[in-house]
């Protein structure tokens, strides 16, 4: 059943699917009582799962839900507006939240890459104040990516997808995450408990990638060897050299060797960063994060 044009929770109206991945569909909707945007999460139609597979995986949707609803408050993370189970005959999970019009931070960067270092700097930058924010609310992301930010039409980001996310100090017993950005420390899991320096090497990771291209330890998609370098020596070399030695340090093996909290990563960023009233950069993304720092606003 193709659920476009069917209302959910008796209030909103589903439009158009914008994305989706293999625990569910994101539609764009419509709240009839508001008028306003909404973006829909949707539990993916019950194929040959047992029942109570399925069950399980609608579960996750109430996690995320209640993720994302303890983060309420934080700017750049979109609020949960509503959530529940869908009547399509599969009982279905959905989770509805602010919409964010703006582009995926993945789809933006291919065409620029490589980025200019104060538009990394404004990147990272602002996803560290986002996650300060997080990590005190002791709650850890575990999916830091290009394709879980949005920038939006200011050049701010916000980031989704709270699907991951555990409590600081959480044990788990098996590796979580997109390969590429999951820490090589934690392919069996959290034994020890899951913690903010999980984040902190995703982001080391996406600052590689808009640099040079590359995400470290040959993109991570098996456990790497210990022989494995982070990069190879011509792209090592490709890294600007105002970043190489934190983007390294943020993505090294050991987690005690890498910055230890997102606001030590953003102080060592500051230099870097655009100041107000500054010019662009000379191929800056569109939209441009760089202009969150060049413009000041009231509401930051």
């Amino acid at each position: 059943m193709n659920p476009r044009g069917k209302r959910v929770l008796e209030r909103f109206d589903l439009l158009d699917r914008i994305g989706g991945g293999g625990q569910g569909e994101l539609y764009r909707g419509r709240d009839i009582e508001t008028g306003c945007q909404v973006a829909v999460k949707l539990q993916r139609a019950r194929l040959f799962e047992a029942a109570d597979s399925y069950q399980d995986l609608g579960n996750t949707f109430e996690v995320e839900a209640d993720m994302t609803q303890r983060l309420t408050g934080i700017r750049g993370v979109p609020k949960v507006i509503a959530s529940g189970s869908v009547g399509f005959g599969d009982e279905r999970r959905c989770i509805v939240l602010q919409f964010i019009e703006g582009a995926v931070l993945y789809d933006a960067m291919l065409k620029r890459r490589p980025l200019r270092v104060p538009t990394v700097a404004s990147i990272i930058g602002q996803l560290c104040e986002i996650l300060q924010q997080v990590h005190e609310r002791q709650l850890v992301h575990r999916d830091i990516k290009p394709e879980n930010t949005i920038l939006d039409p200011s050049g701010r980001l916000w980031l989704i997808d709270m699907g991951l996310a555990l409590t600081q100090g959480e044990k788990t017993d098996r590796g979580d995450g997109t390969p590429g950005y999951l820490p090589p420390d934690e392919y069996d899991g959290c034994p020890g408990g899951v913690s903010p320096l999980s984040d902190i090497f995703a982001l080391g990771c996406m600052t590689l990638e808009m640099t040079v291209m590359r995400l470290p330890y040959a993109g991570m998609e098996e456990r790497p060897a210990p022989e494995c370098p982070v990069l190879p020596p011509e792209r090592l070399r490709g890294v600007p050299s105002k970043i190489r030695s934190l983007a390294l340090s943020m993505v090294d093996r050991l987690p005690e060797n890498r910055p230890q909290s997102v606001s030590e990563v953003l102080e060592h960023l500051r230099p870097l960063l655009p100041t107000p009233g500054s010019r662009p950069p000379a191929k800056p993304l569109c939209p441009d994060p760089t202009e969150y720092y060049r413009v000041p606003r009231h509401d930051q």
